[in-house]
């Protein structure tokens, strides 16, 4: 990593909750007891899709658990951004591999543990809302070799707290992850961004992403963007 990790959070605040004007950041591989933390900055900022699935307030369960899997499979690839007292203020989850992520949880029948607990009522799952977006994603999945040349790996996901939006978090995640990327010689990193996320698009092209196609699934249109770690 180009930044080196800080100790995991022992800080009793709320993830994102008011660091000094003047505070440094830095990423690193995040620590799994700060798994929490990544999820609740996920749930305020991507509120309204978790409560569609999770139900108000939305529960973390799932996330927890998913994440917490793929953190085991590539422990520094899912990477935490913290303030100067150790919280965590953002994270980042890529893969080097969709298709190997993908595999290590069948192996490990994660899925099935997984969907046992959903069943059972510990996510909280809206079910009809679920079976919806489940469709939606598969046939999204379907055009995840588009626009590829190298590889498979993905960012799959990032966010920051509200609290530090604008000061640069996004772009110390991205670059740590691009980093990450060269010491494992991927020749190739995908997303996808909203076409209306105006302050994400600009920290990717900042960080080097270029569109190189669009795609789109029920929710609306879909920009591909890839860089060249």
């Amino acid at each position: 990593m180009t930044e080196e990790a800080s100790p995991p959070r022992t800080d009793p605040r709320q993830p994102g909750e008011a660091s000094s004007i003047g505070a440094r950041f830095v990423a690193g591989p995040i620590d799994a007891r700060e798994i929490p933390d990544a999820v609740a900055i996920f749930l305020e900022a991507f509120h309204d899709s978790a409560a569609y699935v999770y139900g108000e307030p939305p529960r973390p369960e799932a996330m927890i658990d998913v994440w917490s899997f793929a953190r085991s499979v590539e422990p520094d690839a899912f990477l935490a951004a913290r303030d100067d007292d150790g919280a965590v203020v953002g994270y980042e989850f890529l893969t080097t591999s969709v298709s190997a992520l993908r595999s290590a949880a069948i192996r490990r029948l994660a899925p099935l543990r997984w969907a046992w607990r959903a069943v059972t009522g510990r996510y909280g799952i809206i079910w009809p809302h679920a079976l919806r977006l489940f469709a939606n994603k598969l046939s999204f999945v379907r055009s995840s070799g588009e626009f590829r040349t190298h590889g498979d790996a993905q960012l799959l996901n990032i966010a920051t707290a509200a609290r530090v939006r604008g000061r640069g978090v996004a772009g110390i995640l991205v670059r740590a992850g691009l980093a990450y990327l060269r010491s494992r010689s991927i020749s190739e990193l995908r997303l996808e961004v909203r076409p209306d996320n105006v302050p994400a698009r600009a920290v990717y092209e900042r960080t080097g992403f270029a569109e190189v196609g669009r795609t789109k699934d029920a929710g609306g249109e879909w920009i591909v963007m890839t860089v060249r770690p």
